[in-house]
């Protein structure tokens, strides 16, 4: 699995980090990934297979992060500004949409183009 080389990010240290994660991962990631990730990645095809395994891998480590974030703020009573916590769940919600909408597009399997013969329309 070979990831395509146009994805960047705007913000520098985020293009950096999508890079690093990039270059982190393996030739073949489904035996990286845990067992939840093997049938999603199977099941896409050869041109999405790369990236959902990327994705799986940056959501995974961002749960981590989300996790360590949480555990922080009750370890020390500090919570997130509510301003904050607004922002960070919108671009969760921003994500998950991206996901939904790839999931809703035409499903172009068994498509063709009609006969310049027009003998099937017989």
């Amino acid at each position: 699995m070979e990831l395509p080389t146009t994805i960047s990010c705007d913000a520098v240290v985020s293009d950096a980090v999508l890079q690093a994660a990039r270059d982190a991962m393996p030739a073949d990631a489904v035996s990286h990934l845990g067992p939840d990730w093997r049938p999603i990645i199977e099941s896409v095809g050869e041109k999405q297979a790369p990236l959902i395994a990327l994705l799986g891998a940056l959501l995974d480590a961002t749960a981590a992060v989300a996790a360590a974030v949480a555990d922080n703020a009750w370890d020390d009573s500090c919570p997130l500004p509510r301003i904050h916590v607004d922002q960070l769940s919108g671009a969760c919600y921003r994500l998950a949409a991206d996901v939904v909408n790839a999931g809703q597009c035409p499903d172009a399997e068994g498509w063709s183009l009609p006969s310049a013969t027009g003998k099937e329309l017989v």
